[in-house]
């Protein structure tokens, strides 16, 4: 009895109530005896029940599996869908799909007439379809279907978030099976490749067990390093099989059923292994604890495998994948410190993945992204990225609705890019569209020829058409079905115009020897002995990221054109542009007329003029970058700034001008620009009268309230106007010599006496001598200090003894004397 069965109970109750969620770890039986035991039950009699798998390998052999169980034939009770294969009849009451399959049943019949239950198995993968068709679902149930129940279930999930977005729903909890897994940690810090390190681990703990192993690698690449190592090892006297999603379902199979009597076999996977799958035989994992995901490179436009260390989770369900039948064991290639440092989930897809089929597929549902009940939801850039792409191809309007071209696209059930490749070729002919069916399932298989054989993909198609029976003619006749065609000759002149239709934004044009620009403003680079290298144009289809994404990616798949195939096919998306930038080294605005395909440019001329409106937007770009601080203002600018900003706290009922740096950099247009419109340099921009534009703010009135409150000068005794200096923190100060003060006999004060002055008291020499904000009591006190100090070194200067009541003078005292 499999240790799922003890919830089962309060599961079909619960599913009479409401949804539920599943937590049960692998080998408690969730994909096999739950569903078979929701068959056998009365409350889905009448009605379907759809399980999601993510992975194909794991839908054939559940529905296989299952369909053993009623000692049937897969298409009858137990039926799939996957993509190119169908296995139902009328008779069928359970369907196992991929997750694309239900968003397309969802699109298609939003009400589900037929469906009672859904089953979202190993939800914890997280695939944006699993994401999108669960939120499609809680629309359905609550607009629609109030019927519907939906089931999640998860080995290693935290259900916090779920039960978020499922508020009714039961979690209920399975134990899985007891076998024990020993686990060992064995990190190789050497130099050699992760392939070498896992062929040497291997080596040396297979002949210490007496089952078969299972091994976990991030590719096929390594896959196939090892195997070979492990070849020469063991030669026939194991049998060393290959498990990855691009293998056929024959391959697949011989990798999980048992090997013959008395042989023992080694299973080298990618992470397609980790669920799911019962392999018999197995009692050893070895984990490399690596693995490739998916991640969408916003910056380049483009999806690439990127190895990356695994997550606890995944661990926890390699390692499992050692106890299923029995006792086990996992060696891991890392530490146990290493192993506390590992995220506990995987990144979901949709936070790491191209957008644009998901918006495509929210735009032919008719709601918002925003309105979608997701558990996580993708960065404004994916989405605006996403978008930008859908409306270059017109599969969605400006308010971003979906237009009649975005629905042909929708019903083709692919990429966007690919779906414009096979309408557009096919308004060409058939011969052309046989072409696009075969360019669109080259692009989904493995390379059939690989690196070695350069870049040019019509290579690949003339392989196809020396090799018949290779696997992508399978993907090929599937196109040809699916749009009603036969095969036909295909015009291999065009490949590079079909090409178009689908990656305009990878046109190339050549820089220097192998590398390239593309259209999206990318740089991309072929291999230094391709016999591509030299062609002046470029249409890209595939590129791969070197370098650790730091260099130019590298170009998989292209084909070149002549400049004037690449006129004739690009005529409408060349555009004439003024172009201003600014020249950091001559510090000056330069204006250039552009004819241009995207980021390339065809021909460029110098403008003899930029308009006056194309100076102010270099001009305001250059200012918001640098700053208000960086125009330099001089000492009356910054003390009016500081000025108005004291006024404003003193009248905060008065309506002033804002003059502060942040007011004045959000307003360039009012203030600044209008005024700078004919100037080109730098240089030219600090001779400008800040102070006059800055003074053009205030009306008449407003000018009057400030000079009144806080004048601008301030005349002495002497007859003389000096001015005010006004600093950032309140402070007003004056800067004068002592002999301009005499005769004052109270401190001089603004802001109708609330602020007082502070007094830079100068000598003659105008060398600081005292500040105070109390001259009254500087005349009484320190002054007689200052008095003989000064008479000693300036003898010629007026220095008397009661200088609040002596006349104040700017000159001498022979001078004065003599007047």
């Amino acid at each position: 009895m499999l240790p799922i069965t003890s919830i089962l109970p309060q599961l079909h109750i619960q599913l009479t109530r409401g949804n539920a969620i599943v937590v049960a770890p692998p080998g408690a039986g969730k994909s096999t005896e739950l569903p078979l035991s929701l068959l056998r039950s009365a409350l889905f009699a009448d009605q379907k029940i759809i399980m999601l798998q993510p992975r194909r390998i794991a839908v054939r052999n559940i529905a296989q599996f299952l369909a053993e169980q009623l000692n049937e034939q897969v298409g009858q009770t137990i039926g799939y869908r996957i993509k190119g294969e169908v296995k139902v009849s009328a008779n069928t009451k359970l369907e196992i799909v991929t997750e694309g399959i239900l968003t397309r049943m969802l699109q298609h019949e939003p009400d589900l007439p037929e469906v009672a239950l859904i089953i979202f198995d190993e939800f914890h993968e997280r695939s944006v379809h699993a994401d999108f068709s669960l939120a499609l679902c809680l629309e359905v149930q609550q607009g629609l279907r109030e019927d519907l129940r939906l089931l999640v279930m998860s080995a290693t999930m935290d259900v916090t978030a779920l039960q978020q977005i499922l508020p009714d729903a039961r979690v209920l909890e399975s134990l899985g099976r007891s076998f024990p897994v020993d686990l060992h940690y064995r990190p190789d810090t050497g130099k050699t490749s992760l392939a070498d390190k896992v062929t040497k681990l291997v080596t040396e703990v297979f002949p210490k067990h007496q089952k078969d192993v299972l091994v976990f690698l991030p590719g096929i690449a390594d896959i196939k390093r090892v195997a070979q190592g492990l070849i020469l090892r063991f030669a026939e006297q194991v049998e060393i099989h290959s498990l990855y999603g691009d293998l056929s379902s024959q391959q697949q199979q011989r990798a999980l059923q048992p090997s013959p009597a008395g042989k023992r076999k080694i299973v080298l996977a990618t992470n397609i292994a980790e669920t799911s799958l019962t392999i018999e035989g197995i009692e050893v994992v070895i984990d490399s604890g690596i693995e490739k995901r998916a991640v969408f490179h916003l910056n380049r436009g483009i999806s690439q495998l990127s190895l990356q260390k695994i997550s606890q989770a995944s661990a926890t369900q390699r390692a499992g994948r050692a106890g299923r039948l029995g006792p086990g064991v996992c060696y891991r290639l890392w530490s146990q410190e290493q192993q506390q440092r590992l995220s506990q989930q995987s990144s979901p897809e949709i936070l790491q993945s191209d957008m644009a089929s998901f918006v495509l597929e929210v735009a032919v549902w008719g709601t918002d992204i925003r309105q979608l009940t997701l558990l996580d939801y993708p960065s404004v850039a994916q989405i605006q990225q996403a978008q930008a792409l859908l409306q270059s191809l017109g599969f969605v309007d400006e308010q971003l609705k979906l237009t009649e071209k975005g629905r042909q696209a929708h019903q083709i059930g692919c990429h966007p890019s690919m779906a414009n490749m096979l309408l557009k070729s096919a308004v060409k002919s058939d011969a052309h569209l046989s072409l696009a069916c075969a360019i669109a399932s080259l692009l989904e298989h493995k390379d059939p020829l690989g690196l070695q054989a350069g870049a040019q993909f019509s290579a690949r198609l003339n392989f196809l058409l020396a090799n018949k029976q290779h696997v992508v003619w399978q993907q090929i006749h599937q196109w040809h079905k699916k749009f009603k065609i036969t095969l036909s000759i295909w015009p291999l002149e065009d490949v590079s115009l079909i090409l178009s239709f689908a990656f305009p934004q990878w046109l190339a044009k050549r820089r220097q020897n192998d590398r390239y620009l593309l259209a999206s403003g990318s740089g991309v680079k072929l291999q230094a002995d391709d016999s591509l290298v030299g062609a002046e144009w470029l249409i890209v289809a595939n590129m791969m990221i070197t370098d650790q994404q730091k260099d130019d990616a590298q170009i998989r798949y292209a084909e070149p054109l002549s400049t004037n195939l690449v006129m004739a096919i690009f005529a409408e998306t060349i555009e004439r542009k003024d172009v201003l930038s600014w020249d950091k080294s001559a510090e000056r605005i330069s204006a250039v007329r552009e004819v241009r395909i995207g980021k390339i440019v065809l021909q460029k001329d110098n403008l003899a003029k930029p308009s006056a409106e194309q100076i102010q937007q270099i001009w305001r770009t250059i200012i918001e970058d640098r700053g208000i601080a960086a125009l330099g203002f001089n000492e009356a600018c910054l003390s009016l700034q500081h000025k108005v900003a004291l006024a404003q706290r003193l009248l905060p009922q008065e309506p002033l001008p804002d003059m502060s740096n942040s007011a004045l950099l959000s307003d360039l247009d009012t203030w600044l620009l209008p005024f700078i419109e004919q100037l080109t340099t730098w240089a030219q921009l600090t001779k400008v009268d800040f102070y006059a534009l800055l003074k053009n703010q205030f009306d008449w009135q407003q000018w009057q309230t400030i000079e009144q409150l806080l004048p601008a000068q301030l005349m002495l005794p002497s007859g003389r106007h000096h001015p005010l200096s006004y600093g950032e923190n309140s402070e007003v100060t004056l800067a004068v010599r002592m002999q301009e003060l005499y005769g004052l006999q109270q401190h001089p004060k603004v802001a109708r006496g609330l602020i007082p002055i502070t007094l830079e008291i100068l000598s003659p020499a105008h060398r600081p001598l005292q500040t105070t904000q109390d001259l009254v009591g500087f005349w009484q006190g320190s002054y007689k200090q200052v008095q003989k100090e000064m008479k000693g070194r300036y003898p010629r200067h007026f220095w008397p003894d009661e200088p609040a009541s002596s006349p104040a003078t700017t000159t001498t005292k022979k001078k004065m004397n003599l007047s």
